[in-house]
């Protein structure tokens, strides 16, 4: 039997009548003021006050969904502080229950609180909230006669009490009646749904209170508990099912027309925030629908049996259950996430909770009412068992029932996981903050972002850092290590970034950490960390000018081995997604060879390597020409003793190769020349080299050849005060024809003023731009000029037509001409309807028809793609990836993404060659030897064919 404590309704307003009273003569004490706590309105403010004070002290796990919430023991723990007797237990639940059910309530059960919400008695272990609207003018009216001061005003506690029956200090203690009582509401609604239009379905009074008492008595107790429980499965599926419906119609709906969320993101916020709720809907209609004939079919007699259509339905649960219920707990992120930043939407959560059908519950309720559900199935099936007979016909179907449910329960469990630790990851994502004007794009939004390891790292003062002694709080992510400040805020946690994230690809755990020379980020200065125990973890990160490194101190060697296998199974797993084999190859030209200056070494040839190209010989033989201080070398490929120097010159700067017409262009620090390229490798040829050369101009910087408007040019660019002036010129003979042998040989006269080259070349045209040229590409009918203050776009065959890029007045490129360290252009390629504009720091994408900036598809991004590591001296693209060339690592990007997938570290790295993309991209890079630092690699730098993709135009 439910106790009832017996309380008197009152009118919220009352009228009180000053009585006069004449107390000379009475020997009572006079009475002290003290709150009485029989009135209901002074014990509920009293109350909400001692509740507000524990959000202080204490913060409970559901306190981010239910401000000021609160467990039932707290209740009863205060209001057993409020009586100056000692009171049981019991007699505290009761008055927290006149709490519960005044009008208005002081407060409800969560939605977690499933004792209470189905008793509508408060429970212990249950937890509660305070309702919003409760102020010290609308509070809970009504008296409790058992806690107020005895009315006859002579009468104190202590002094054996007074006539009447009722006088609370006669000392009969706080005895509870076993009679039911009227309690403040005649009529308490069911705390979680309100019964729709039309009333229940089916009863939601106890089974036993609907039947016939001489009916009851012929029954064994099992079964009328059997009965009971039976009965408590449908009509909870009932009001289960009048969530959804109100999840439906009141929240979804309202949501469509209310205009809450834009319009063009209104399918997609709803779709992902309420997942498949009409699947559950529907089947939980049909569940019901069966239950309820079922239930009509014996209304006034036992129900023989309800797992047969538990198992009828259930078997398919699962895949509705199981893409739901993981998803509900990142649904409620997403929707909390837009309460924060949408003030609409947030207006109409809180005004859904005053809606008529809602009953005063938050959006959360319904939004998670069937992971509720789910949890409940069990329960409910388990106490049906345990009244149920072995033998009895229904026992099997609920043993079935049970499984299945158990099971998909699990597997949404196991499918909860990976949303929890992906929610960990947004939590943390929404904690970290960035210095003024710095900002990282930390990637921690992608679905599969996984978390290794996180935690505290100790520092030390000294040679590191004497201005800042802060402990490190770091996260090691399967993509970058992220070193933080952590910090405690009224609002929870916040990580502001301490110094760059690092990537997992230029991250190495150093072993031996005695005597290392440390880097200081943003300084030119170097120190030497002295020899530290076996417990000291160093992380250096690779970057220009040798990197950073970072020594930590583990207060164990077990910490420490837990921060690098966090990191090494982080990287490994990054392998992994990223594949076993590494985009691009470095596959050896040259790597013994070639000394390096100042080495010492007496064997082979000691210079510098400055550039390469390969090319075909007329004996189809595949060669290379490599261009040193000392002159040009020839080489065929894979005979490490085929080298010999070809021509004798100093400071080759640069070389490339006209293939259909058979023409080596050498550029030195004196001179552009042309050379027939099969009359240099042949061994038979007698003639002198100054014979069969071309010079074809002094004072050049740089060339390129390439194919423009249906011609193969050769382009090069000479400085005139702070002018760029271009000569472009198109071959017209193949060297290799015989018909053409006679063109060969330079035959000097002194009638003659034709320049030399015009035996080979053909004037196509000069040009000129008004800044300082470090580059040209050539596009399909275009010339693009790299330039220190940008990309000039030059029509060759119409010279007064021209544009710049970016567009230095247009303010969506402040990041570029504004940007606070000089930028230099590197290169341009065009990549479809695009162009990659790239710099020194980093690359962008804008549109090829009006050259306007093209934003990232995340918004909130900077425009910019990537972010380069190093400080590149060069960068390449051979799709689908850009390529940056720092002279201490290659970084690999992907061109759409911006995304690092593979970095190649070396010492002295510098792009020999590149032929400027075309359908078969080359690329040459030469760097120290990283086995004999005395001698000089020459690679060619080979992307893996699985790697290779269609799909976009290359150049």
């Amino acid at each position: 039997m439910v106790h009832q404590l017996q309380v008197e309704t009152i009118d919220p307003i009352v009228n009180q009548q000053e009585e006069e009273i004449n107390v000379e003569n009475s020997v009572a004490p006079k009475r002290e003021e003290e709150p009485n706590y029989g009135l209901l309105s002074v014990l509920s403010i009293a109350f909400a006050r001692h509740i507000k004070g524990l959000e202080h002290v204490r913060e409970l796990w559901c306190a981010s969904e239910y401000n000021e919430s609160f467990t039932g023991s707290e209740a009863i723990t205060i209001i057993r502080n409020f009586m100056k007797e000692v009171v049981p237990d019991e007699y505290c639940i009761l008055v927290a229950n006149a709490l519960m059910k005044s009008q208005p309530p002081l407060f409800s059960p969560t939605q977690y609180s499933q004792k209470s919400l189905i008793s509508n008695c408060v429970n212990a272990d249950d937890t509660y909230f305070l309702e919003e609207d409760i102020t010290e003018d609308y509070t809970p009216v009504g008296v409790i006669p058992s806690l107020t001061p005895c009315y006859s005003y002579a009468c104190r506690p202590g002094m054996g009490g007074c006539y009447s029956e009722s006088c609370p200090n006669i000392g009969k203690g706080f005895l509870i009646s076993n009679k039911a009582e009227p309690t403040v509401s005649d009529d308490i609604l069911d705390k979680t749904t309100t019964s729709p239009e039309g009333g229940w379905l089916v009863s939601h009074d106890a089974w036993s209170a609907r039947m016939d008492r001489e009916f009851l008595k012929s029954l064994d107790p099992k079964e009328i508990g059997r009965q009971e429980a039976l009965n408590e499965t449908i009509y909870s599926e009932e009001k289960y099912l009048a969530d959804l419906k109100i999840l439906h119609e009141v929240i979804v709906k309202g949501i469509e027309i209310s205009n809450v969320i834009e319009s063009d993101r209104l399918n997609s916020f709803i779709s992902t925030v309420f997942n498949n709720y009409q699947e559950l809907m529907q089947m939980s209609e049909s569940m019901f629908k069966d239950m309820l004939a079922r239930y009509r079919q014996h209304e006034k007699e036992c129900v023989p049996t309800i797992g047969d259509i538990l198992v009828q339905h259930m078997q398919f649960f699962e895949e509705a259950y199981v893409k739901y219920s993981p998803h509900a707990l990142l649904a409620k992120y997403l929707a909390e996430a837009e309460i924060k930043k949408n003030s609409e939407f947030e207006k109409f959560t809180k005004e859904l909770a005053k809606h008529d059908r809602t009953n005063r519950l938050p959006i959360w309720h319904y939004l998670l009412s069937p992971v509720t559900r789910m949890q409940r199935y069990p329960l409910l099936i388990e106490a049906l068992l345990k009244k149920t007979p072995t033998e009895h016909p229904d026992h099997v179907f609920l043993t079935r029932s049970h499984d299945i449910i158990r099971s998909v329960a699990t597997k949404a469990d196991n499918a909860a996981t990976h949303i929890k630790k992906r929610l960990a990851i947004l939590h943390i994502r929404d904690s970290i903050t960035f210095k003024q004007g710095e900002f990282y794009d930390l990637q921690l939004s992608d679905p599969n972002r996984r978390l290794y390891h996180k935690g505290t790292l100790k520092r030390r003062s000294g040679t590191l850092d004497v201005t800042d002694k802060n402990d490190i709080y770091a996260f090691v992510f399967d993509h970058m290590l992220v070193m933080t400040k952590l910090r405690k805020t009224n609002t929870g946690e916040e990580y502001r970034i301490w110094k760059k994230p690092t990537p997992l690809q230029m991250l190495v755990v150093q072993n031996n950490v005695s005597n290392v020379r440390y880097q200081a980020s943003g300084s030119a200065n170097s120190y030497t960390i002295p020899s530290y125990s076996n417990t000291t973890l160093v992380l250096h990160h690779l970057g220009s000018r040798g990197g950073t490194i970072y020594p930590f101190f583990c207060s164990s060697v077990e910490e420490k081995q837990s921060w690098t296998k966090a990191i090494e199974d982080a990287k490994a797993s990054l392998k992994r997604r990223q594949g076993e084999t590494d985009v691009f190859e470095l596959r050896p030209l040259d790597d013994s060879n070639f000394r390096t200056p100042g080495s010492g070494q007496s064997t082979g040839t000691t210079t510098r390597i400055n550039c390469s190209v390969p090319f075909i010989s007329i004996s189809q033989e595949k060669r290379i020409a490599i261009g040193t201080d000392n002159g040009v070398f020839f080489k065929t490929e894979g005979q490490s003793n085929s080298i010999r120097r070809i021509i004798q010159c100093e400071s080759v700067i640069q070389l490339a190769v006209m293939e259909k017409y058979h023409i080596l262009i050498v550029l030195t620090e004196k001179a552009l020349k042309a050379y027939p390229v099969d009359a240099l490798d042949s061994k038979s040829n007698t003639k002198a080299i100054d014979r069969i050369e071309v010079e074809i101009a002094q004072h050049v910087n740089f060339f390129q050849i390439g194919y423009c408007n249906g011609r193969d040019l050769l382009v090069f660019k000479k400085k005139k005060n702070t002018t760029s002036v271009f000569t472009a010129l198109e071959p017209f003979c193949d060297l290799r024809d015989p018909k053409n042998e006679k063109l060969l040989t330079h035959r000097p006269s002194i009638f003659s003023n034709r320049a030399d080259y015009l035996r080979w070349f053909k004037k196509y045209k000069d040009f000129y731009i008004g800044a300082e040229a470090s580059n040209i590409h050539f596009l399909k009918a275009k010339l693009n000029i790299v330039c220190e203050r940008g990309f000039e776009v030059i029509d060759p065959e119409n010279l007064t037509v021209g544009r710049d890029i970016p567009d230095s007045e247009d303010p969506e490129f402040y990041f570029v001409t504004r940007h606070p360290e000089p930028l230099k252009p590197l290169a341009m390629y065009r990549i479809n309807d695009k162009f990659l504009l790239c710099y020194d720091k980093f690359a962008f994408y804008v549109n090829n028809r009006n050259g306007s900036l093209v934003p990232r598809p995340d918004k909130r991004k900077p425009a910019t793609v990537c972010d380069w590591e190093g400080t590149p001296s060069h960068i390449v693209y051979e799709h689908p990836y850009i390529i940056a060339v720092d002279p201490y690592f290659i970084e690999v990007r992907h061109v759409d993404t911006g995304e690092l997938v593979q970095i190649i570290s070396g010492e002295n790295i510098r792009l020999a060659y590149y032929n400027g993309g075309g359908e078969r991209p080359i690329i040459h890079v030469c760097m120290t030897h990283s086995q004999k630092p005395d001698t000089q690699a020459l690679f060619h730098l080979i992307l893996n064919n699985h790697r290779n993709s269609s799909g976009y135009s290359r150049r």
